[in-house]
């Protein structure tokens, strides 16, 4: 039934794509290359099978933690599709991760103090185990998430069990993910027993985060992620007294085990080397099975291969499909991705990345690059006709995904732009499962990104990279520049 409605929205939109809108400037598109983007749209919205790509991932392979047993099912079904659909380079391409985690036993947890009561927490990622019979202590709220706080609060915190927030994080600003990751491995330095993140949603929903440190390394303490509800009653009993609480859970670490990325090409009809990028990560957290975050990111990657398959088409630059690991512990993939390929970076065109769920596309994030912004603007009248069509420089997402390794080489850059209210609630959550999934939503988005990544590597022009220079000023002009160079002090790029 609602592949019907794709197809009856499909009837509206084909006329839109087929003419230029009297409200838009006049697209500089040729026939020939509207036909082709048209006929690309409509296999991907009427006939994509990025909805059973998705089903698959999450009901039928679960949760995907990086290099996890489920993940690298993953990989190979995802290499064997790759292969199925008789793209080109078919491969995977290994990289090594510190430490892996996966919980073995289910996490328990009480108030004992001021009375007892069950409470909602998960171990955290990237968490050791508890001692044998749990950690047990006095709870400390940190409200201010920095290392100078933690150093000031070091005999408070010794022994006890350290409570952070929302309100902790938002201490941090503006937000650097390299101070608050020293933050929480001081408080193990400082001596806590353990560690509580109370940065779930309502219903008590634990929202993990992972303390891996971008790196992909173990916490030096045990660390549970806490419901909202049980995380607001804990902060207002301490404000009458003292709160002690016992979490226990045991979790499976291995060390230095390699994860693959997984790769493959249509070829262009230029032999010049030049290609484009689509891209999404393939892991994802559990207790749920990572439908929105990110089974739709990867599902849109092997859909738009699918698609440009179907339709026989070969643009002039390859299109190259990457399936990256380890986004959730640190960009990981990513960044070996483009350490391994700097020598090539200069050939890509664009690299596309889809990372936030299946809600409406609204169009393209592109940081603030306005030759960016002016190279989409041939697609508008395409990308308006399903609502797609806008832009957007907002900053706050630029290091959180994985299109922030090819950035900060200078390489032209985008993330999908989609409505995000619901994936707010889902994400890193037990409700981020496949009845959550709009496929009308998702292909309509999956037909974006194939339609620009498309044109892209079609166009008969690229546009420049950025040097070194002109990639700061471009991150100054999103106010996330301290955020850059606190990301570089920790060498994360």
């Amino acid at each position: 039934m609602k592949l019907g409605l794709i197809g009856i929205l499909l009837v509206f939109l084909l006329p839109a794509f087929g003419q230029n809108n009297p409200a838009t400037p006049a697209t500089s598109l040729s026939p020939e290359e509207q036909s082709t983007l048209v006929r690309l749209g409509g296999q991907l919205m009427l006939a994509g099978k990025a909805y059973d790509y998705d089903r698959h991932l999450a009901d039928d392979i679960g949760p995907r933690l990086t290099g996890s047993e489920n993940y690298g099912k993953a990989a190979m079904w995802a290499e064997a599709e790759f292969n199925r659909l008789g793209l080109h380079n078919v491969h995977r391409e290994s990289w090594v991760i510190p430490a892996t985690w996966e919980p073995e036993t289910l996490a328990t947890a009480r108030m004992l103090k001021p009375h007892e009561q069950r409470l909602h927490l998960e171990s955290e990622g990237w968490s050791p185990s508890t001692p044998e019979g749990g950690v047990r202590g006095a709870i400390f709220y940190l409200k201010d998430l920095n290392p100078d706080a933690v150093r000031e609060s070091a005999a408070q915190i010794k022994d006890t069990i350290v409570l952070v927030d929302g309100v902790s994080l938002s201490s941090v600003r503006p937000l650097r993910f390299g101070r608050v990751f020293d933050a929480l491995r001081m408080i193990g330095d400082e001596g806590a027993r353990g560690l509580i993140f109370g940065l779930g949603t309502i219903n008590n929903a634990p929202s993990l985060i992972g303390n891996a440190d971008f790196k992909g390394i173990l916490a030096n303490v045990p660390c549970g992620n806490l419901g909202e509800e049980d995380t607001l009653l804990l902060k207002r009993l301490l404000q009458t007294g003292p709160v002690e609480v016992e979490f226990s859970f045991k979790n499976r670490v291995r060390e230095n085990v390699r994860v693959d990325n997984v790769v493959a090409e249509i070829p262009g009809r230029a032999a010049n080397g030049e290609y484009v990028l689509i891209g999404g990560h393939l892991d994802s957290w559990n207790p749920g099975t990572g439908a929105q975050d990110n089974g739709t990111g990867a599902s849109a990657v092997l859909a738009v291969a699918e698609a440009v398959k179907a339709a026989g088409l070969q643009p002039r630059r390859t299109m190259r499909f990457v399936l990256f690991g380890g986004e959730e512990e640190g960009l990981l993939g990513s960044v070996h991705y483009a350490r391994d390929h700097a020598e090539e970076l200069a050939q890509c065109a664009g690299v596309f990345v889809s990372d936030s769920g299946a809600e409406a596309p609204k169009g393209w994030y592109t940081f603030g690059r306005y030759d960016e912004n002016k190279a989409l603007a041939p697609l508008t009248p395409l990308l308006n006709s399903v609502d797609a069509g806008g832009i957007t420089d907002d900053g706050v997402h630029t290091f959180q995904t994985d299109e922030a390794p090819f950035l900060v080489h200078g390489v032209p850059s985008f993330v999908l732009w989609t409505a995000t209210e619901k994936y707010g609630l889902l994400h890193h959550k037990p409700s981020d499962t496949f009845d959550k999934v709009d496929p009308r939503d998702l292909n309509l988005g999956v037909a974006v990104i194939g339609i620009t990544a498309y044109a892209f590597a079609d166009a008969p022009t690229t546009l420049p990279h950025l040097d070194a220079a002109m990639v700061d000023g471009e991150f100054k002009s999103l106010k996330v520049f301290e955020q850059y160079q606190d990301l570089q002090d920790h060498k994360m790029f």
